[in-house]
């Protein structure tokens, strides 16, 4: 797999007394015996082959140390001295709190084309103020989220967050995190070049891949507690909880497609799911989709079909899928018919319904219009208008979704009294 390498360009460093040092040359350790000096930890990453790197994007103020991509002490062009010396007058500062007149962009076409020659790889510099504060945040934002736009469509990322003012790798990962989640996935690695506090002149390549994928699936876990939509969750815990990611899938599958009567089925799958956790399985991962997948078991009703639809309607209307739960909410109501005057092969079985479970439902509901009938018929219609994308009903009113939760309030009184109903008539008999 070939990867785009990120990296991000400052100033290097300022000694004790103000004056200014740079980036020093550093002997980095990127593994066993995998040794490269720098003064760029980038430079070391694409020397030494860390990754098939075939794209390298910097990012930079106008005023980062660009003169320090320049290897002019080992190429003594004439174009390169004068591309170094240019970029330093415009770059460098003397001191602390001088600030210099910042790289043209003139010279940055010169250092990618330098670059790309040097390294062999495709090179892009993007460059912003170098005020970075509440004022700059849009030009950042803007900057920094188009980095993905430049990436090579099918490379993965290896972002650097080496070097750079201390709040540029922040931005740029929460920039990135945005960025990506409107496109295809990629797959982002980060690498961090430390330097070693008793001997600077050495540094140690630390891989922190790991907090982006946790990082992603803090993200998917949000929207599955609060949308249940775990599409995203159930990609990212394959890899060491099949069969977690197998039934949160198709859990999700039936929440956005509406198989509200394959519940008690998924619920099981969820059981067994929580059954097979085992040590690869993160504990706090563990902690925190436990409580909705057991959550969701408890919904089904052992003895009736009905009321375990009934239990998911509820549950899908606190999770504000107010339209899955009113059409949720209808199929509790047929399904009660059905298992009082059909049989078990009858549930979601249109043809019977239209033959002999309406007229069962009718007879119930003549005789008491304020406990069953209104409150039933209304539910009914408006999962109609839903069903037909919203048309009017026999009144000439378009559904609004202002009015759901007193429809559906008024639903849940109905299918409670018609429980009642049918079980009063059980006792009867």
């Amino acid at each position: 797999m070939s990867y785009t390498l990120i990296s991000m360009v400052g100033t290097g460093m300022y000694k004790s007394d103000k004056n200014f040092e740079g980036y020093l040359e550093t002997d980095y350790t990127l593994g066993e015996d995998m040794h490269f000096k720098s003064r760029l930890f980038m430079q070391a990453l694409i020397e030494c082959k860390y990754k098939e790197i075939d794209q390298l994007i910097l990012l930079g103020t106008e005023t980062s140390s660009w003169d320090a991509l320049v290897d002019k002490d080992n190429d003594e062009q004439d174009e390169t001295i004068e591309l170094w010396s240019d970029l330093f007058d415009q770059c460098e500062s003397k001191e602390r709190g001088v600030s210099p007149v910042g790289v043209s962009r003139e010279n940055l076409d010169k250092l990618e084309t330098y670059l790309s020659g040097r390294f062999g790889i495709n090179v892009v510099i993007r460059t912003h103020t170098h005020k970075i504060d509440g004022d700059a945040v849009e030009e950042l934002f803007s900057c920094y989220t188009d980095v993905t736009s430049i990436v090579k469509k099918d490379n993965d990322i290896l972002f650097d967050i080496t070097h750079g003012f201390r709040s540029m790798p922040v931005l740029l990962y929460q920039s990135l995190q945005y960025s990506l989640s409107q496109t295809t996935n990629r797959s982002v690695e980060i690498v961090y070049g430390e330097l070693d506090m008793h001997d600077r002149k050495k540094g140690y390549a630390r891989n922190l891949s790991k907090y982006w994928h946790y990082s992603e699936l803090s993200i998917a876990l949000n929207v599955f507690n609060t949308k249940l939509d775990g599409f995203k969750l159930a990609e990212l815990i394959n890899p060491y909880w099949s069969a977690g990611s197998k039934a949160i899938k198709r859990f999700s599958e039936i929440v956005q497609t509406n198989f509200a009567l394959q519940i008690a089925d998924v619920a099981k799958q969820l059981k067994n799911a929580l059954a097979q956790c085992n040590e690869n399985v993160p504990s706090w991962l563990i902690k925190e989709v436990n409580p909705i997948l057991k959550e969701v078991c408890a919904l089904v009703d052992e003895n009736s079909m009905a009321k375990t639809l009934y239990n998911y309607s509820k549950f899908l209307y606190d999770h504000h899928l107010h339209v899955q739960a009113v059409i949720t909410l209808q199929v509790a109501v047929e399904t009660s018919i059905v298992e009082k005057f059909g049989t078990e092969a009858n549930i979601g079985d249109y043809e019977w319904w239209q033959k002999e479970g309406k007229d069962h439902l009718y007879n119930l509901k003549g005789g008491s219009w304020k406990e069953l009938c209104k409150p039933l018929t209304n539910i009914e219609v408006f999962r109609n208008q839903i069903a037909h994308g919203g048309g009017k009903n026999k009144e000439g009113n378009f559904p609004m979704a202002a009015n759901i939760p007193n429809i559906y309030k008024s639903g849940i009184r109905g299918i409670e009294n018609l429980f009642a109903a049918l079980e009063n008539m059980e006792q009867e008999e």
